[in-house]
């Protein structure tokens, strides 16, 4: 009988009401995400075609930028946590957020570049633990139930605003320009502010923990936590390293090349850029796939956990990069290939996502104890931030630097390979620098010699140099100065690829060991 009455009394307390506060933060995140990856998307190309800096150089800044926005939580976290609370937070480091965006659109070169960059960084990083925390802290024991479904609509929010904004500010960078393409993101970032601001009336709000954070954090059960989910985080930051790469870098680098189809039927032609939003459509269509069928029907045969569902991911996400590898292959063997098999690559890909990411954000956010949530979802950022440095790292190293380089200019320019080099047809060659050559470019405007090209037949150690994008062979003038900045790349056409699915593999394997050793506990704020 007293089990029956307990059973009844819990039943009445159980609510199956959304939060007031979770509209408002949907919206926010929309909105922000659509700034985001607006600008996200198109930086690569904007540095490539309007700056005209090498692919190595290209991503190695974007990985960086990536990377700072996703320390910054490091901060926003403690000051969140310590001094100001969520929403203080979240209002301060988004205004900043988004005069970052405001300068990136109104100036031009690499000075405007840097600071809107930083500010922007220093912006979206500053608040992304506690928007997402935030979420979780509208629940209480009473609807816990639901903290799963809002956070796929969490979820859900920020990839509908990418899918927009991934769509949109490609063509008008084209049509109109950087500023306008830039222009549009911080809108949406002012309005994202707006929306935030107008629903601090409907927030369920944990105040800071001030000196008692500290406590906690520093405690001998803050200390395991920490080093509990920073074992996993570090696997997760090699995931993420290949994640980062179909979000505005090497995927969007390769789709660049004319050699990849990129109609799709019925008369439809992608930007290079546009190809992304493939990854944002397949989160809206795979996450109530996988949430309402594939884990209930593989939890009939096979117990489901987070820790499971993240190793797969990581399986998942190295096939992506296999079939990318093998497109790469292709382009630089001058094959045209169907940008399907692209679209392919990122319905891959986004599978391992939602296995990793919508199940390390819940996870965590769960394993963290009530006054430490936003510094552990900022460590749980802090894996991208590590992904995005490694990604950086690569990139930047796998450059070699060229001696004794000497060009021939006219309608097809000539490049005298060094003695003992051992080039192939595809091969990549970046200049920078004053160099003292002037090309024609596709549009009809000249421009000196700088960023990547590549390099066409080579006969008797002369390589004729073709444009990266139309593999057309280049149109020069001027005398090329010895000693200019020339250099290539260690890692040659699919070799990039298959260097980093080799590293998810690897790091695949371990998790297997690892994972079955971490021990799980869930926090979540208990009702007076």
């Amino acid at each position: 009988m007293r089990n029956d009455v307990t059973d009844m009394t819990a039943a009445a307390a159980r609510e199956d009401r959304m939060p007031a506060g979770i509209p408002y933060i949907v919206s926010n995140e929309f909105a922000e995400r659509f700034c985001f990856y607006g600008i996200n998307a198109i930086l690569s190309i904007y540095m490539v075609q309007f700056l005209h800096v090498g692919e190595a150089q290209a991503t190695t800044w974007q990985s960086l930028f990536k990377s700072g926005a996703y320390f910054f939580p490091l901060v926003g976290a403690i000051v969140s946590d310590v001094f100001w609370g969520k929403f203080r937070t979240i209002i301060t480091f988004s205004i900043a957020y988004t005069i970052g965006c405001a300068v990136l659109a109104l100036s031009s070169g690499t000075t405007g570049l840097a600071i809107g960059l930083f500010l922007i960084a220093f912006g979206t990083g500053g608040i992304k633990p506690c928007v997402s925390t935030n979420v979780g802290d509208q629940f209480s024991s009473k609807n816990q139930h639901l903290i799963e479904r809002a956070f796929s609509l969490f979820y859900l929010s920020i990839n509908a605003g990418a899918l927009v904004s991934i769509l949109l500010c490609p063509w008008l960078l084209q049509e109109n320009g950087p500023r306008w393409a830039f222009g549009i993101p911080a809108i949406a970032m002012a309005v994202a502010t707006l929306v935030f601001w107008l629903g601090r009336d409907k927030f369920a709000t944990v105040p800071p923990a001030g000196k008692q954070w500290l406590r906690e954090v520093f405690s001998a059960e803050g200390a395991q936590l920490i080093g509990r989910l920073g074992l996993i985080y570090l696997f997760l930051a090699v995931f993420w390293s290949l994640f980062e790469q179909a979000n505005g870098t090497t995927w969007t680098l390769q789709a660049q090349s004319s050699l990849m189809d990129k109609e799709l039927g019925l008369g439809v032609v992608l930007l290079p850029a546009q190809i992304q939003f493939f990854n944002p459509l397949f989160i809206l269509l795979l996450v109530p796939l996988f949430s309402y069928v594939i884990y209930p029907g593989l939890g009939r045969v096979w117990t489901v956990t987070p820790l499971r569902k993240i190793g797969t991911g990581f399986f998942v996400g190295a096939l992506s990069f296999v079939l990318i590898a093998w497109i790469e292959n292709r382009i630089q063997n001058g094959i045209v290939t169907s940008v399907w098999w692209q679209i392919l690559a990122y319905a891959i890909l986004t599978s391992g996502e939602v296995l990793v990411s919508v199940t390390a954000l819940e996870y965590s956010y769960k394993q963290a104890p009530l006054r430490m949530k936003s510094f552990i979802m900022a460590l749980y950022l802090l894996s991208l931030s590590a992904g995005n440095l490694l990604t950086a790292g690569v990139a930047n190293g796998m450059v070699q630097p060229l001696q004794g380089v000497q060009l021939r200019t006219g309608e097809q320019t000539v490049l005298a390979l060094p003695a003992g080099s051992d080039f192939v047809a595809g091969q990549k060659i970046d200049f920078g620098g004053d160099n003292g050559v002037t090309v024609q470019l596709a549009s009809g405007k000249t421009a000196p010699l700088g960023g990547t090209y590549i390099v066409g037949e080579i006969r008797d150690g002369q390589a004729l140099l073709l444009d990266v994008v139309n593999r057309q062979p280049v149109s020069a003038t001027g005398d090329f100065k010895a000693g200019a900045e020339v250099s290539t790349y260690r890692l040659v056409g699919p070799q990039f690829f298959l260097f980093f699915c080799y590293l998810m593999l690897g790091a695949g394997l371990l998790w297997i060991v690892v994972a079955t050793r971490v021990k799980e506990q869930t926090f979540v704020r208990q009702d007076a």
